[in-house]
């Protein structure tokens, strides 16, 4: 018996696709007024590319399609509508970030295998998502959080995965006013999983993703520490110190922020779907340049919702970042006023800008790139996660992008002279 395709709704697919339209506008906008050393028409490349792999969602012909946002929401950009307990917004906007990564591997993939890859990591990237708005709107503890997200991630790369048994464990773990995501999550987690185990390369990289997924669950479990009904800042200290970094210099919350972040684990995932197997044993450099981008996209996200994290009860890691010995003393965040500068953030993004230098160094000691694809990559990756500020801050989007010119100019350069 044929196994039913795995697919999205059209809605979802259109949402997506136009999150890539519109952030890939504002970025060739961007272009006509900085210097960034990739040509826009490189860059429209690049977004065309993302759309049509996107489109090959559509219409695939399965008779269930998993719609990913409520089905009460409008079909709309807008950030600022009423949500639920899962920000389905946001999420999928940093989904449709997740499908640009696709870019560097879709020449090693058949169009079947590149439209699994597409959806697998549009599905991981809303289970994070969910996850992640589950555990900070809901009562858990650090063990409460570490329980769920281990029951959930490893049931994706899960060689015997098994439905029911996967649900009768969840549903204890997961808060009664939260039980209405139950489906959601379970539906996900199927799905993934039968597009990853049978993708030619998963269980090949099964041990790396294991390893990434670990790490996740241990960075998230510790974020309960951020939050209002358990702040610790100097407990999360003490613990993140001991992750593991390639380089000494950094810092704990960098470690951390690395930690809960997902950009390795969708280059994985495409490789999953390659027609030649990826040897990681290899390909070090690589690893430690998406360690860095992982720090960099947590810290684009934090910068940004600062002051909504904190209203909501959250110290979230930019914060920490710029407020580090003061947050280690803090013993409550009610009626705290961190009192940030317009300097603070400057000084914040250019110590981002800082591991986007060393992110673009580690990686292309791996990859030629002659399609400029690391340099698009890199100036997307602010656009994204960084939207909310769009009309708004465009200001320190800019100081960001002028920051890590230098080291995109001469990326591009190396690029020209491969090609």
């Amino acid at each position: 018996m044929p196994k039913t395709t795995v697919r999205i709704s059209s809605e979802d697919v259109s949402f997506l696709t136009n999150n890539v339209l519109r952030l890939g506008s504002y970025a060739e906008n961007l272009l006509d007024s900085f210097n960034f050393g990739i040509k826009s028409e490189q860059l429209a490349k690049h977004i065309r590319g993302t759309c049509d792999n996107l489109d090959m969602l559509l219409g695939d012909g399965g008779l269930f399609p998993i719609t990913l946002r409520p089905s009460s929401q409008p079909d709309s950009l807008l950030e600022d509508e009423p949500i639920d307990l899962w920000n389905w917004s946001q999420t999928l906007r940093y989904a449709a970030g997740a499908t640009m990564i696709s870019q560097k591997y879709s020449k090693y993939m058949s169009k079947e295998n590149l439209r699994k890859a597409i959806l697998a990591k549009v599905l991981y990237k809303c289970q994070t998502g969910i996850l992640d708005d589950l555990v900070d709107k809901g009562s858990y503890s650090y063990m409460d959080a570490k329980d769920i997200y281990h029951h959930v991630l490893a049931s994706m790369t899960d060689l015997d995965f098994d439905m029911n048994a996967f649900k009768k464990r969840l549903v204890p773990k997961i808060n009664r006013r939260q039980i209405h995501m139950f489906e959601l999550i379970a539906t996900i987690s199927s799905s993934f999983n039968r597009l990853y185990v049978d993708s030619p390369n998963g269980v090949d990289l099964f041990y790396q993703m294991e390893l990434l997924d670990e790490r996740v669950i241990l960075g998230q479990a510790l974020t309960m520490f951020q939050k209002e009904e358990s702040f610790n800042i100097g407990k999360v200290r003490r613990i993140a110190r001991k992750f593991y970094a390639p380089s000494e210099d950094i810092r704990w919350h960098e470690r951390l922020s690395a930690y809960v972040s997902g950009g390795t684990r969708y280059n994985l995932i495409d490789m999953s779907f390659t027609d030649e197997n990826f040897d990681l044993d290899d390909l070090q450099h690589f690893l430690e340049g998406w360690y860095y981008y992982d720090i960099i996209v947590v810290y684009l996200n934090n910068i940004v919702n600062v002051r909504q994290d904190l209203m909501d009860g959250i110290a979230n890691l930019s914060l920490i970042a710029m407020r580090e010995d003061e947050m280690c003393s803090v013993r409550r965040l009610t009626n705290y006023d961190p009192m940030l500068t317009i300097d603070d953030y400057k000084d914040h993004i250019g110590r981002i800008a800082q591991m986007s230098s060393r992110a673009i160094a580690a990686v292309t000691k791996d990859f030629e790139d002659p399609e400029n694809y690391y340099p698009f990559i890199t100036i997307m990756m602010p656009v994204v996660m960084m939207a909310d500020w769009i009309g708004k801050r465009d200001d320190l989007i800019c100081t960001y992008l002028e920051e890590i010119s230098p080291a995109l100019i001469e990326l591009s350069k190396k690029a020209s002279a491969v090609a």
